[in-house]
């Protein structure tokens, strides 16, 4: 089957280059954004695509016209979440919280409750590389088990989350995460 796409909405962010992004899970009602000024942002996607459906029975350029024009609320104001750009992000699977990683060699986690409610990180890895860090990514290992570092626990069973970062030291570092 073929996919087809438009356009949804425009967004200005800054006038910085974003070089993160990505949507909440598992909803993804939240659309994250990261910055060369190490500012991490959201917003609320799910406010436009509920509220401002188009109308089958209205030409396609008034439907493109009505969708380009919906509103996207910035959830909560901009984080300065690193010293320097942020390099990448990964909303947690339960959608409670978000991991980001930066020039700045640190990987943060941030909690996402109500956007991003809080200037403070509920666990922040310093120093973890020694150069970039390029990439973090997230997800429940089942039937895991170990020390964790106290950050967040997935489901039950005995499944842990791991957390995982890779940067210009050619090392992956991983992470266990428990209650």
């Amino acid at each position: 089957e073929d996919l087809a796409f438009k356009r949804m909405h425009r967004l200005v962010h800054s006038s910085f280059p974003i070089r993160a992004l990505s949507f909440s899970q598992p909803d993804g009602a939240l659309l994250f954004a990261g910055d060369d000024d190490g500012k991490l942002y959201s917003y609320d996607v799910s406010v436009a695509s509920s509220q401002y459906s188009t109308d089958s029975t209205q030409s396609t350029s008034a439907n493109a016209s009505r969708a380009m024009a919906a509103p996207v609320k910035l959830v909560a104001c901009a984080l300065t979440a690193h010293k320097g750009w942020i390099m990448n992000l990964i909303p947690f699977p339960d959608g409670k919280r978000v991991a980001t990683c930066g020039s700045d060699r640190s990987v943060k986690v941030w909690d996402c409750g109500m956007g991003l409610a809080s200037s403070t990180p509920v666990h922040s890895f310093d120093g973890v590389h020694t150069g970039l860090v390029w990439g973090v990514a997230c997800g429940s290992v089942v039937g895991s088990t170990g020390s964790g570092t106290g950050i967040g626990r997935m489901g039950g069973g005995g499944d842990r989350l791991k957390l995982v970062s890779c940067g210009n030291d050619g090392v992956m570092q991983i992470f266990s995460c428990s209650d």
